[in-house]
């Protein structure tokens, strides 16, 4: 499978309002740098418009690639096709953006585009979802969206499409919930997402000859306001599948809110072919791939283990005013001999502590990982991502930022290799 390693360098721009009435300037960003893709570089040149305007936010893609020999290529040009026509569109939108999820002064959210960090309910089907791997060598238009106060405030839908191209005749990640509030304060929701084929992540010369393999899981929760801020919550879900079966339970579960904290502790148990969070950040990483040991095809799905465990589940949000902003959640399971671990860690340091390092206005880090066993947490593995980012001023008006993230790939050997993406862009305003 094709991956694709990133070195970027941009310069912005920003302008003048972009029409009457706006709040703030279109800010405009140029981008040149080297992408490599498949075992090839190609430069890319790409002009990104940024717009705003009060709950309305759009960036853009307006995108030239030259392949290593000096020839300019048609992607994101090529309208040969029906497909390849909306491919060419969809490429162009880096986002468009209104609102933001679970505001309750807005009752409509969408995010058209690169999804980040997409949660529905407590996490125990998705969790942090994001389909930006292996941009922009490869980019999926998503749709994220919600709808709340319908039927006068007694239900709340959001739904998630992963790539909306693949909607036709193609195999996207789809899910929706639909929450329901009888009593104003009770909270009972259910939610679902499919992989409606995970082989979609395969190149089509690989795919041939295989039919749909879809996967999905399903859930109910109910969440109740003890007080103003504590919240108790419990779900059950399971695996739509016609062969081996699993199921989780996350419950009873605690979330308590004091300032800038947040903390969330949760008892979990799961049984059978079952992982909490399955469709995760790293989800299209690692959805289907070659098994460098037998040559096959192999999904995430067939990394689930016939098992039953139980343990623990928490999350820290910490926000200190303007110093730091900070996340942590670990889960331990354990049974039948065997273990399970996720950690994911973020930290972000705010303009408190930033205006204390000389030039630096821009310095987070974040780390992500999926293990089963009892030794190695922090080895490699494709359920491993981890990255940081920096943002320097050398000069006045002059800013760059270094953003590097690391995953994981088979080596053909039995282990993994480290695959890094670097990303540099410089910044000028005026």
């Amino acid at each position: 499978m094709a991956r694709f390693k990133r070195l970027t360098f941009g310069l912005f721009v920003l302008g003048a309002p972009f029409f009457a009435g706006a709040q703030e300037p279109v800010l405009f960003s140029t981008l040149l740098g080297t992408v490599t893709v498949g075992d090839t570089q190609w430069q890319r040149l790409d002009l990104q418009p940024h717009i705003r305007s009060g709950a309305f936010e759009a960036v853009l893609d307006l995108e030239v690639f030259v392949d290593e020999q000096g020839r300019f290529r048609n992607l994101g040009w090529d309208f040969s096709s029906k497909r390849k026509g909306l491919e060419s569109i969809f490429r162009k939108i880096h986002y468009i953006r209104w609102g933001r999820p679970n505001d309750p002064d807005r009752p409509i959210y969408f995010r058209l585009g690169a999804l980040e960090s997409v949660t529905l309910g407590s996490g125990m089907i998705m969790r942090r979802y994001r389909n930006t791997q292996d941009a922009p060598g490869m980019k999926r238009t998503g749709l994220d969206f919600q709808i709340q106060g319908l039927a006068g405030g007694l239900f709340s839908f959001r739904g998630v499409v992963n790539d909306l191209l693949d909607l036709d005749g193609g195999g996207p990640v789809v899910g929706g919930r639909m929450v329901y509030y009888p009593t104003g304060r009770l909270a009972l929701g259910t939610t679902v997402v499919v992989d409606t084929d995970q082989l979609r992540a395969l190149p089509d010369s690989i795919r041939t000859g295989f039919g749909r393999d879809a996967y999905g899981i399903a859930g109910v929760d109910m969440v109740y306001p003890l007080l103003d801020s504590v919240d108790l919550y419990g779900g059950i879900a399971r695996t739509l599948t016609d062969s081996l079966s699993g199921t989780g339970f996350s419950g009873p579960g605690v979330r308590i809110r004091v300032g800038g904290l947040t903390v969330q502790v949760e008892y979990r148990w799961v049984d059978g072919l079952y992982q909490s969070g399955h469709f995760d950040a790293l989800y299209e990483l690692n959805r289907a791939g070659l098994d460098p040991a037998t040559g096959g095809v192999r999904t995430r799905e067939d990394a689930l283990v016939d098992v039953s465990m139980q343990g623990v589940f928490g999350d820290l949000k910490c926000e200190l005013g303007g110093l730091l902003d900070a996340e942590g959640s670990y889960q331990y399971l354990r049974g039948n001999e065997r273990e399970e671990q996720i950690l994911e860690g973020r930290v972000a340091l705010k303009p408190g502590v930033l205006e204390q390092l000389q030039k630096v206005y821009l310095a987070e880090a974040f780390f992500e990982k999926r293990h089963r066993g009892f030794r190695g947490l922090f080895d490699g593995s494709l359920d491993t991502r981890f990255g940081y980012r920096i943002g320097v001023e050398p000069m006045e008006r002059l800013r760059v930022i270094w953003e590097v993230e690391f995953t994981y790939e088979p080596d053909g050997a039995g282990g993994f290799q480290r695959r890094r993406t670097f990303n540099l862009q410089s910044g000028i305003t005026w």
